[in-house]
């Protein structure tokens, strides 16, 4: 026996000493790393960044870099470890007692021992406890496929803004290059007296302006970029000089006009927040099954052994030389069943069902708003290009008469403007309908269209 409680104690010792080695992480090292992120060695599968990425390029460059969602990984990772530790069987505890006892015959004498603790665990509850842990991992699953579409809502919104405002300082140049070229023209007006002077204030005033929507394009632009290198996860300085590569953006017409049923269905079923409401309802059950378990009582099993110099009989008090003894212990429902306890798991569960509803109605809201907006977006994109059809045919018209002589070059060059001007309301409006079918992505929670086919990427669809 004492062997063995040598051996018992051995073990725990030596179970006791093995560690985890020290990861030392500083603030200072962490930063310098970040600022030294650039994109001249993309993560594997991708070309060079210098001839220009699409959107599934930029979104693999994210998936691959961007702290948050490695973050979001290793918070799975950590959830997921506490399987294990559901699955593992409780260890007993040890119990060392020394005793002093004395009898009528003869002098005191020492006795010694140890117990051992064993919590008999009531019929699945070891199952119900790797339940509970499987359903904490789908969690944060859930959760990571939300901040994937968030990393991706972000990058579509980023490459949107910068692509629209690099096209828009385009046009903008042209129109002030045309602004500029009908201010010299009015001036040259004015000194032979065919126009009055305050025309000329007129035209400053509307080169200022354009001048002013061309700095904001490119303010617009160089933050855009600032947020499509923050949803890479890279410093800004690393996608400066890579250029954006978005050319159909404005081609609303090749989008699809509506969203099908099935995709419809689709998001109000499975969206992350469905499935995340779905497994917190499950959690509920599980806590439920766990509190109606305890209504029976837990059983502890204690062995005990004792021993002592005295060599004792069994028939008699004078010494004391072994003893063994087994108790078992459990709780009396005298008092109370568990039954606060389980009002309290059946109210959880109640809420987390009324949560899943509440869920399912605000993602309802959502595509129907999103669903009629798209379309009106559409229409009005279609608008303003007949308008710009319409402006660059007068344009056209003015070029004809002006080689004919029978116009002149002030007619051409505000025919030039409003056209340039036509253009720039067709490009916003192509911009409105590009977050308008974000949108229409945003509420689904999948890619309607472009090459971003495999959704979620890394990630199995719920």
């Amino acid at each position: 026996m004492r062997q063995f409680t040598l051996l018992l104690l051995g073990a725990t010792l030596a179970a006791c000493v093995a560690a985890p080695p020290r990861a030392p992480l500083t603030a200072s090292d962490t930063l310098a790393d970040f600022r030294e992120r650039r994109l001249d060695a993309p993560p594997a599968g991708l070309p060079p960044p210098a001839a220009g990425w699409d959107r599934a390029q930029w979104l693999k460059a994210a998936l691959e870099l961007n702290p948050a969602l490695a973050a979001q990984r290793a918070e799975v990772a950590a959830v997921a470890a506490g399987e294990r530790t559901a699955a593992e069987h409780r260890n007993p505890s040890l119990d060392l007692f020394a005793e002093y006892l004395t009898s009528a015959a003869q002098s005191g004498a020492w006795l010694y021992g140890l117990s051992l603790d064993f919590l008999l665990q009531p019929y699945g509850e070891r199952t119900r406890r790797r339940e509970r842990a499987a359903l904490e991992t789908a969690l944060a699953q859930s959760d990571l496929a939300e901040s994937i579409w968030q990393v991706r809502a972000a990058l579509r919104q980023a490459l949107l803004d910068a692509a629209a405002a690099q096209d828009e300082a385009r046009l903008l140049a042209s129109l002030s290059g045309a602004r500029q070229a009908l201010l010299d023209t009015d001036r040259a007006r004015v000194r032979l007296g065919e126009i009055a002077r305050p025309q000329l204030l007129a035209d400053e005033t509307e080169l200022t302006a354009v001048r002013q929507r061309r700095g904001q394009a490119e303010a617009r632009r160089r933050d855009a970029l600032a947020r499509l290198a923050a949803a890479v996860g890279v410093p800004a300085s690393a996608v400066d000089a890579v250029p954006v590569r978005w050319a159909d953006w404005a081609a609303i017409g090749e989008l699809p006009s509506d969203m099908p049923e099935r995709w419809r269905t689709a998001a109000l079923i499975s969206r992350p927040q469905i499935v995340r409401a779905l497994r917190e309802y499950d959690l509920a059950e599980n806590g439920l099954a766990i509190e109606a378990a305890r209504r029976w009582p837990q059983v502890q099993l204690t062995p005990a052994y004792a021993w002592g110099a005295g060599g004792a009989q069994a028939e008699s008090l004078e010494d004391v030389a072994r003893e063994s003894a087994l108790g078992v212990s459990f709780e009396l429902p005298l008092l109370n069943q568990h039954q606060g306890a389980i009002g309290e798991a059946l109210a959880r569960r109640a809420a987390a069902g009324e949560r899943l509803k509440a869920a399912q109605a605000q993602i309802y809201e959502q595509i129907d708003r999103a669903e009629r907006a798209w379309p009106a977006a559409r229409a009005a994109w279609q608008e303003a290009q007949q308008l710009a059809t319409l402006a660059g045919q007068q344009l056209a018209a003015e070029q004809g008469a002006l080689a004919a002589g029978a116009s002149d070059r002030a007619e051409l060059e505000s025919a030039q403007i409003a056209a340039t001007e036509a253009r720039l309301t067709a490009l916003q409006a192509a911009y409105a309908a590009e977050v308008a079918f974000g949108a229409l992505e945003d509420a689904c929670r999948r890619p309607l269209q472009g090459t971003e086919s495999d959704w979620p990427p890394g990630v199995s669809q719920p």
